[in-house]
This record gives structure tokens, sequence and C-alpha cells, in this order.
């Protein structure tokens, strides 16, 4: 699965930078560089994210333990199953939640970030009935979890997952720029909502391929450039990956520095 995948992902990539006439040498590196390092905030946020959902059933990770396994998760979406939300619910357990709790708290804010990411493509797409119904959603989810942990973990996650929808909308943005595309924030807030969508497809690594797919899909909704929107999504996507990497390499550089400073 994960060779089908690379395949979909690396052959569209190559398409759709034929497609919409783009080189390598007529890509914009410094938008490119941007986007990759707002990348390590959505790395912060997605570590503070864990830390809040242990403090939802009542027990203690640190935000900077959190943010480590935040990037071992998002580098683990590689594999052919929802390696990253294993690898959350490990870590939830492992601070003493049970797994029902890990699992609970982890579905809710996983559909919350679809709500949430609903909402900001209905304003994009000026649809009432999908802004209308991912409040509705976002709303019914924020009573579970308030349920579990209370309303300050609720609002907490709520404006954490805004948040990092917001840096994946504005990485997008700068992605599309770095292609040449003259796009605005509703043309990169239009497909926040495919990352979530791909990522949830948890037989396809990561969702690779699935998600900029999508992308495509909504760009042609719109008389956007398919493409270009696949272009950009892939581009997006190696940026996480690289932040994730380059996020644990610094944890991993900082763990043997102090072994050598206490041998």
């Amino acid at each position: 699965m994960l060779v089908l995948a690379t395949i979909l992902f690396v052959g569209g990539f190559v398409w759709s930078l034929r497609a919409a006439e783009i080189s390598l040498a007529g890509i914009a590196w410094h938008w490119l560089l941007a986007s990759v390092a707002l990348g390590f905030a959505g790395v912060v946020l997605n570590g503070f994210e864990l830390s809040l959902c242990s403090a939802a059933v009542g027990k203690r990770f640190h935000p900077i333990e959190a943010t480590r396994l935040s990037s071992v998760g998002i580098l683990s979406n590689l594999l052919p199953i929802p390696a990253s939300a294993l690898v959350r619910g490990g870590g939830l357990v492992a601070k003493g939640a049970s797994m029902m709790e890990s699992g609970r708290i982890l579905l809710f804010v996983g559909l919350l970030r679809l709500a949430v990411a609903g909402a900001i493509t209905g304003v994009a797409l000026a649809s009432l009935s999908l802004i209308a119904g991912s409040l509705l959603a976002s709303a019914v989810l924020c009573v579970l979890i308030a349920r579990m942990g209370g309303m300050r973990a609720a609002t907490g996650l709520l404006a954490l997952r805004i948040a990092m929808l917001g840096v994946v909308t504005a990485r997008l943005l700068l992605c599309f720029w770095a292609l040449g595309a003259a796009a605005n924030l509703y043309d990169a807030a239009l497909h926040a909502i495919a990352p979530v969508v791909g990522s949830a497809v948890g037989l396809v690594p990561g969702g690779i391929g699935v998600a900029e797919t999508i992308g495509a899909g909504l760009a042609m909704l719109v008389s956007q450039s398919p493409a270009m929107a696949f272009a950009a999504l892939a581009l997006n996507r190696l940026g996480g990956y690289l932040c994730a990497f380059l996020s644990l390499a610094l944890f991993e550089a900082r763990d043997l520095v102090r072994k050598k400073q206490t041998a």
C-alpha cells in the first residue's frame, strides 16, 4: 500500500508540475522556505494539543515531551495504519489514562478537527449549509469534550484546532505563492479540509496522494487549476514531514548532549 500511495503521490506531483508548466527553477524558494518555517508552529501546536488532551482525562503530559511524541506521530503516518492515533493514544496510556479515555478524547478531537476544517472550507465555498453543519458539529463535540475534561479543556482544544488549521491555511497560501499562483487566503482556505480528510484514510499511509487528489477535485468545483492545487498540497505535505523530522532530530541531539554532559 505504501508503494502504491507513493506512486500516486510522486506521479501526481510530476503531472501537476508539468500541467501547470512549473519547473524547479521557477519555484519561488523564499515562499517555500517560509512555509516550511511556519510548519514548526504546527508541530508545536500538535504537542500542546496532545498535552491538553492529557489534561482533559486528568493526566499531565508536559508540552515539550508531547511535542516530541507528536513529531513521531506525524512521521509514523507513513505507515499503512492510523499510526499517529496509535502513537498519541499510547502516549496518553503511558501517562495513566485508560485505553477508553485516550480513545474517546482522541476521537472527539479528531472529529473536531474535521468539523473546524469543514467550516473554514465552507466559508471559502460560501456554503451556508456546510458552515452551519460544521459549526453544529463543533458545538456538539465541544460539549462532549467538556463532559470529559471541563469547559476549559474544550475551549482550549477548539482554539488549538482553529490555530492549527490557520497555520495549515497560511502554509498552503505560501505554497501557492511559491508555485507562482496568484492565490489569496480564500483559495488556500478552500483546501484546508483536504489534509484532514486524507489523513483519516487509514489504509493509505498518511493519506499520501489522497489529500492532494481531494484538493484537485475541490479546485475544479470553483474553476481553479487542479494541477496547481495538487502541487501546493504536495509541497505542504513534504514541508510538514521535514519539520517533524527536524524537530525529532533536535530532540535526539539534545538527549545526546545531555548524556555526554552527565557521562
